[in-house]
C-alpha cells in the first residue's frame, strides 16, 4: 500500500519529470485530503511511467491540451489507444496498476481522490458511501463541470499569492462531490437548509476571516470553531449571509480598502497588501470587479 498520497513530487517520479509538478492539498474534509497536480510532460516519448503502489484511491485528469498518442495498460493489460483530447476528463483506479507510455507532449490538472475523501462526503452528506466510479479506463469523457472547475483552479499554479485557501478548499471540493455524484452515484437527499448560522457562529466565522484577510485559515477551521462539518458550515453561512464564505472574504477585503482608500494617505500598493490581495494587479482585478472602477478612480471620487 502507498504511503504517500499521489501527487506533487510523487507524481513528478513517476512520469520521469526532472522538476516537481507544483500541486496543492487542501484537507477542507476531516480524515481526508483531496490533492492537485498540474502535472506538464514537454518531453516527447517520455517513455514508460514507474508503477504507482496499489492504493484504494483515484487519479481523475482534465487535460489542458491534446495528447494524441499515448498507451495505457491496466492490470497488465493494453487499454485500446484513443486520443485525449483538450478538456477531457480521464480515471485512473489505482487499485489497478495503471502504466502509461506518453509519446505526445501532455498538460493536465490530476486530481489525487482516496477512498477516504469520497467516504467522507458521504458521512458529512449524511448519505450513503458510494462504491467503485464507474469509468471506462482510457477513454476521455466531456465533462463540463470537471473541466470548468480544472479551469477555476489552473491560474492558482500561476500566481499561487494571488488565490485564496478558501477558495482552493471549495473548488477542490467542488470537484470530488461532483465526481462522486456524477460517476460513484452519490445521492444526497436534497431538503432545504432550515435556517443558517447562530448569531453566534455568524460573528465567530466572520471574526475568523476578517482577522485573517489574505484567505489563509482553511474552511475546515472555521467550520470547526462552528462545530460543524465543512459542507454543513458552507450551506449555513451562504443562508445566513447569501454569498459563500471565500466571496464574502472578498467583500470584506474591498470594503476594508474603500476606507483605507478614503481616510489614509497609503499607497495604492500597500493598501492592496493590507488588504490581503497578492499585488496591486490582483487588487485592481478584484476591486474594480466589486465596485464597478478601479481603485484609483474610487479614491478620486470619493475622497
Amino acid at each position: 500500500m502507498s504511503t504517500q498520497g499521489v501527487y506533487g513530487r510523487e507524481l513528478s517520479d513517476r512520469f520521469h519529470l526532472e522538476d516537481e509538478a507544483p500541486a496543492f492539498v487542501t484537507s477542507t474534509l476531516k480524515r481526508a485530503e483531496i490533492a492537485v497536480t498540474h502535472l506538464q510532460c514537454r518531453r516527447p516519448n517520455q517513455g514508460l511511467t514507474d508503477p504507482i503502489p496499489i492504493e484504494d484511491a483515484y487519479l481523475v485528469a482534465c487535460h489542458s491540451e491534446d495528447c494524441v498518442d499515448h498507451e495505457l495498460w491496466v492490470d497488465g493489460k493494453a487499454v485500446k489507444k484513443i486520443p485525449f483530447l483538450k478538456g477531457q476528463t480521464t480515471f485512473y483506479d489505482l487499485r489497478t496498476n495503471p502504466i502509461a507510455y506518453m509519446r505526445s507532449t501532455s498538460n493536465c490538472l490530476m486530481f489525487y481522490l482516496p477512498r477516504s475523501t469520497f467516504d467522507a462526503i458521504a458521512d458529512e452528506s449524511d448519505a450513503p458511501r458510494i462504491d467503485d466510479l464507474r469509468h471506462p479506463p482510457g477513454v476521455g469523457t466531456d465533462d463540463p463541470i470537471v473541466q470548468a472547475l480544472s479551469a477555476a483552479i489552473l491560474p492558482a499554479f500561476e500566481n499561487p499569492d494571488a488565490i485564496s485557501r478558501l477558495y482552493l478548499d471549495h473548488t477542490t471540493l467542488a470537484v470530488a462531490t461532483h465526481v462522486a455524484h456524477a460517476y460513484g452515484g452519490l445521492r444526497i437527499d436534497q431538503k432545504p437548509i432550515r435556517g443558517g448560522l447562530s448569531h453566534r457562529n455568524e460573528r465567530r466565522a466572520k471574526e475568523i476571516m476578517d482577522a485573517n484577510l489574505s484567505g489563509d485559515v482553511p474552511l475546515a477551521m472555521i467550520a470547526a470553531e462552528c462545530r460543524m462539518s465543512a459542507g454543513h458550515f458552507a450551506r449555513a453561512f451562504r443562508r445566513s449571509v447569501g454569498v459563500a464564505p471565500h466571496r464574502w472574504l472578498v467583500l470584506r477585503r474591498v470594503e476594508v480598502a474603500k476606507d483605507l482608500l478614503r481616510n489614509s494617505a497609503q499607497t495604492i500598493f500597500d493598501i492592496a497588501l493590507d488588504c490581503g490581495f497578492a499585488d496591486q494587479s490582483h487588487f485592481t482585478r478584484a476591486f474594480t470587479n466589486v465596485a464597478g472602477t478601479s481603485p484609483g478612480a474610487w479614491r478620486r471620487e470619493n475622497r
